[in-house]
């Protein structure tokens, strides 16, 4: 068990959806500085027999007095054992920027661990093994975080602009970024799941070409959807992400659950 621990389940997963006897869970992580009051728009997408649930992670709203982990391996362990501990039924895996590369991750350790892991819905990042311009070691400041996170978008640019929301936000952000830049893949590095990958034709941060890599990190099927739009895709064309995700879903053709 992890420095953080799993005594509470609750405070690391949010529902937004849930069922007496789900046939499966849909699991999501949010991006750097998100929270899980970020993606209650997956709804939709989810099938009434399912579960939504959405990873909290420590340092923000109702974990705010709780440091930031900036270790990758630290964050995907904690998760690992929050989900272990849950009764067991199959999971997809949703997530988003940084989210992604834990959900991948996690999958993994999942898939190691001998859990079911029906599918891998990964968004709006480059594959593990296509790295970003390395800062490991180097702390980012305050005008860099900002200057990225205008560039990605996901926040009101008037926000950005009020320093009590700067204040909030920032050291969350600045720890995220940490983490991310902690993030070694393993050479080689698969899931055995089908991987379905979301990603924007205006991102600035990653291209088709980037996102098609995300093939070489799983041995079942692949299929990759380019949305209209940028990092925050979503934001700008809902209703395609809600059909590409719940299509995804409903490919995925769980078992029904057994009493």
């Amino acid at each position: 068990m992890t420095a953080h621990g799993t005594a509470n389940t609750g405070k690391w997963l949010i529902p937004y959806t849930t069922c007496e006897q789900p046939a499966f869970r849909v699991v999501c992580f949010p991006h750097a500085g998100g929270s899980a009051s970020y993606y209650p728009w997956l709804r939709p997408a989810v099938p009434s027999g399912a579960e939504l649930l959405c990873v909290q992670y420590p340092g923000r709203l109702e974990r705010r007095r709780e440091a930031p982990i900036v270790r990758f391996e630290e964050m995907t362990e904690a998760v690992l054992d929050v989900l272990s501990a849950l009764p067991p039924r199959p999971l997809v895996l949703f997530g988003h920027s940084m989210g992604s590369l834990i959900a991948f991750e996690t999958a993994r350790g999942l898939e190691r661990r001998g859990s079911e892991v029906l599918g891998l819905i990964v968004s709006g990042r480059r594959a593990p093994s296509v790295r970003p311009p390395d800062r490991a070691g180097r702390d980012v400041g305050f005008a860099e975080t900002i200057a990225e996170t205008r560039a990605l978008g996901g926040i009101d640019p008037a926000l950005l602009r009020d320093p009590e929301v700067l204040e909030l936000i920032l050291p969350v952000l600045r720890a995220d970024y940490r983490l991310s830049e902690t993030y070694r893949p393993e050479p080689g590095g698969t899931v055995s799941c089908p991987m379905t990958v979301l990603t924007g034709d205006a991102d600035p941060r990653v291209d088709r070409a980037e996102a098609e890599v995300w093939s070489v990190h799983t041995t079942g099927d692949f299929v990759l959807h380019e949305v209209a739009g940028g990092h925050f895709f979503f934001n700008e064309d809902r209703s395609t992400v809600l059909e590409h995700v719940r299509n995804a879903l409903a490919a995925l053709h769980p078992s029904p659950v057994r009493s």
